[in-house]
């Protein structure tokens, strides 16, 4: 028979094992180091909870996919959607370069799903490591028609570890990029990870053309593709909103601003009605 002290251990040591593993979704703005922190770079005061985000159709929905684990630890990733086959998700492990004195995922490599994964990536270079990046890349067809779509980030580490969110598809189609200038037009590593996007709203303000990378190499690319689409959604459906032009300048007036300034720029875009 287990007394109840030990019975009560036994539950604190099976819940703190749950807990040793875990995914969890973050917007595509706030990248993770090695040891599972925010670079200070994209520190937000209050993140954005990713539960249920807007994306347009003929768009995309980019989400930073953070895996934390103790030292020697194997699992296996996999990306599911429900209903299946709706949504095209693209996975890409993300590879951690030095930005000043941390290190920020930024080189990118398409995977297959299942995905197997290793913490630490190297013995060698990351012994401490507790935390490997990755970017889950959402295509929303054009012919979709509005609804929600779930998507789920897991893990098998022996059992299922899950981080769910909720893709609600709206109403607007995202106009072809074919025609687009491809000049690829990214931050250095060392900026917050918005300053890509500001680049392509203020081309917007100027009254210039939204540039497309040439290549997805980098997370950068995928943010200026991001942001060049927004931009092509906002002259489409010809937004014009002073507010705009305040987030557009508000990285330099307000230094300390954490890099998600922007997705209330993108709310703007995306809850406009003619």
């Amino acid at each position: 028979m287990i007394r109840p002290f030990c019975f009560s251990v036994i539950l604190s040591l099976c819940s703190f094992a749950a807990r040793a593993q875990e995914i969890e979704i973050h917007s595509e703005f706030q990248r993770y180091n090695p040891l599972g922190q925010v670079v200070r770079q994209d520190f937000e005061r209050n993140p954005r909870e990713v539960l249920s985000p807007a994306v347009p159709r003929n768009g995309h929905l980019t989400v930073q996919v953070v895996v934390t684990a103790p030292p020697s630890t194997n699992y296996f990733l996999y990306a599911g959607t429900n209903p299946p086959d709706t949504l095209k998700v693209t996975v890409y492990r993300q590879h951690f370069v030095p930005c000043g004195t941390d290190h920020c995922p930024d080189w990118l490599t398409e995977v297959r799903m299942p995905s197997f994964g290793a913490i630490p990536e190297s013995i060698h270079w990351m012994p401490n490591q507790t935390t490997r990046s990755y970017i889950f890349d959402i295509w929303v067809p054009p012919n979709v028609p509005p609804r929600r779509v779930r998507i789920e980030a897991l893990i098998k580490v022996g059992y299922w570890v899950v981080a769910p969110m909720e893709v609600r598809v709206i109403e607007p189609v995202v106009p072809s990029t074919a025609g687009l200038p491809r000049e690829r037009n990214i931050a250095d590593v060392n900026e917050p990870a918005s300053a890509t996007s500001q680049r392509q709203l203020l081309r917007y303000l100027y009254g210039a053309a939204p540039q497309m990378p040439p290549e997805i190499v980098h997370l950068s690319d995928l943010l200026q593709r991001n942001a060049a689409e927004d931009m092509m959604l906002a002259d489409s459906i010809g937004f014009r909103n002073p507010l705009l032009s305040f987030f557009g300048w508000t990285p330099f007036v307000f230094p300390q601003t954490g890099p998600e300034w922007y997705l209330r720029a993108r709310d703007l875009i995306y809850r406009y009605k003619k």
